[in-house]
């Protein structure tokens, strides 16, 4: 073996080698509507552990194979990278490859290579997007988990790398899934979810293009609706012994799955962290847990719930006492004594309220024997003339001593003294003195 020949294995040994160092990564932008233009890049970099000086000092050439219809409209190339452009008018999963080897070098080895697949389709291409105010858009491997009652804004995104749908015009078909369907001219549209449930979204893109072409599209995704939290209710928050187990109960208003997590602390709890208990409840909306005492009060029982499209916190304070003598005994005690007092004051002001009405002045009467002067001396003649009309005089003799005793005891007293008759005609009485 010739010095040449041995020369030219150990050169290939050394760049076989440093072949092993580098590595081609390939991307594109797909996938593309027929007709309009795709990207795809190449890369060289270094593995990790290589010498990335030894990468920068050299110069490389790419080399590119595509499959056919897709043809190469440009390429470009840079110290380590290269890209190209394509476009096909056929739909189809296109395999497209790159290697790189040393430039001005024909017969060395390739140093790195790879290959992509770009998908050309027939359809207009883009996403589906739905947002919410006042609340980030979250998406699971079911679909989109939004919130009833809230107005839903659902977005048509066309993807369109070369601008091919510049010049087109667009209509779209909105079927919600709840029976409600609507067509507009903009990409976009506001909907309503009244109740919590599992809707099938979808929408028609219909694109007109200059030279009387059209491109269709159908995009639709599974939608999870759910009631917010709008509060939560936690019981068997009194009556709690120290030293003694007890169990709460929580109530959460709002939908399924949920993520409880609670902490009992001296004082509220601004955000519940790590540092809390959680509880996970597919399917249900109350939980139980149970926890002990080991001092007396306050305390603060503080509980999170969340579900898919909402949270909520709330915190309740808890006061304890030792077991033994209930504090509601001492309490009952007093409360009985302040009634009692209050009662026996209230019945004093009463009778002193009734003896006051009952009190009426009586007259200072004397009904002994001796009134009986005083009477004599009431009817006694008087200086004046007293007229006195009688019937007759023995009529009104016999009428006198029918008088009872207490007609005779008059309560009025005249000044006079003496007490004239007069007499007058046949059937009356003479006036004459006493």
């Amino acid at each position: 073996m010739t010095s040449l020949e041995l020369l030219l294995l150990l050169n290939t040994a050394v760049l076989s080698g440093m072949c092993l160092q580098y590595e081609l990564v390939l991307s594109n932008d797909g996938p593309i509507t027929t007709g309009a233009q795709g990207t795809v890049e190449a890369r060289l970099v270094p593995k990790p552990g290589s010498k990335q000086e030894q990468l920068e000092s050299q110069h490389y050439s790419f080399h590119w194979n595509v499959e056919n219809p897709l043809a190469i409209v440009q390429s470009s190339e840079q110290e380590l990278i290269s890209s190209i452009t394509v476009h096909s008018l056929a739909p189809k999963l296109y395999t497209v490859s790159a290697w790189v080897t040393r430039r001005g070098c024909s017969w060395c080895p390739q140093l790195a290579h790879g290959s992509t697949e770009l998908l050309v389709t027939d359809f207009v291409v883009g996403t589906l997007s739905l947002k919410q105010p006042n609340s980030s858009t979250t998406f699971s491997r079911k679909g989109y988990e939004l919130a009833t009652k809230t107005p839903t804004q659902i977005s048509f995104i066309l993807y369109d790398p070369s601008d091919y749908f510049d010049t087109a015009s667009f209509r779209y078909f909105w079927y919600f899934g709840d029976g409600e369907r609507m067509v507009t001219n903009k990409s976009y549209t506001l909907h309503i979810y009244p109740t919590p449930g599992t809707y099938q979204l979808h929408v028609d893109v219909l694109a007109n293009l200059n030279d009387s072409q059209q491109r269709t599209g159908i995009y639709g995704a599974s939608l999870n609706l759910q009631d917010k939290i709008k509060n939560i209710e936690v019981k068997s928050l009194d009556d709690i012994h120290a030293d003694h187990r007890k169990t709460f109960y929580i109530y959460v208003n709002g939908s399924p799955p949920l993520k409880i997590c609670w902490l009992v602390s001296r004082s509220c709890v601004s955000v519940i962290d790590h540092s809390c208990d959680l509880m996970e409840l597919p399917s249900s909306t109350v939980s139980n847990v149970s926890y002990t005492f080991r001092d007396l009060g306050p305390y603060t029982f503080n509980v999170k719930a969340e579900n898919s499209v909402s949270s909520l916190q709330a915190c309740y304070k808890i006061t304890t006492w030792k077991s033994g003598i209930h504090p509601v005994w001492f309490i009952v005690p007093c409360v009985t004594l302040f009634t009692i007092i209050l009662l026996f004051v209230l019945s004093i002001i009463m009778r002193k309220g009734s003896a006051q009405k009952d009190s009426i002045e009586v007259a200072d009467f004397d009904f002994s024997p001796m009134s009986d002067k005083s009477v004599k001396e009431a009817w006694a003649p008087s200086r004046g003339t007293v007229h006195l009309c009688c019937i007759s005089c023995g009529h009104r003799k016999h009428k006198s001593r029918s008088l009872s005793r207490r007609e005779v005891h008059s309560l009025l007293k005249f000044s006079h003294t003496q007490i004239q008759a007069y007499s007058q005609g046949p059937g009356m009485c003479s006036s004459s003195p006493l």
